[in-house]
């Protein structure tokens, strides 16, 4: 990948799915430092850790998986989705915004790129109307609270593929 940015065919490179273990190592060989670094972030699982890590080394953090996973993924994972969480609910009615808009919001006020997928206009359309308020720092602790620690991308796991035996 350094080669194709020494040889002029892309601008910058980056990371995906890196811990702060792995980040480190490749901040230790790499020539060129990673532009980005693509995670799973939501509410329910926040990655401070991670995160600052990777912003004190001036690596962008993207955030996939911004509103807390499949509807697949939340099922075999017997919780609640973040979007249907209590708190959430209650704070995305005190601003006026959809449970999703609240989450968006709440990664770009962590200083990530949210990249939010969806197939439908009008959902397109609301993704993008989170520009117009902030969350206040009381209401961004009352949204740390509710981390779970809990990755709710897995495809292995939904395909009934067991990696960690």
């Amino acid at each position: 990948m350094e080669d194709l940015v020494n040889m002029g065919l892309v601008r910058s490179i980056g990371i995906s799915n890196y811990g702060v273990f792995l980040t480190r190592d490749c901040l230790a060989y790499a020539k060129i430092k990673p532009a980005v670094n693509q995670i799973e972030m939501h509410p329910y699982f926040q990655r401070d850790s991670l995160v600052k890590f990777c912003q004190k080394h001036g690596i962008c953090v993207t955030a996939h998986t911004p509103l807390g996973g499949s509807t697949a993924n939340t099922k075999l994972f017997s919780s609640l989705s973040c979007l249907d969480d209590p708190v959430i609910k209650v704070l995305a009615e005190k601003y006026g915004k959809t449970p999703a808009q609240l989450v968006l919001r709440w990664g770009l006020q962590k200083n990530a790129v949210v990249i939010p997928k969806t197939s439908k206009v009008e959902r397109l359309q609301e993704n993008l109307e989170v520009f117009d308020f902030d969350i206040s720092d009381e209401d961004m602790e009352e949204i740390k609270a509710i981390d779970k620690n809990c990755r709710s991308n897995q495809p292995a796991k939904f395909w009934g593929i067991d990696v960690y035996s």
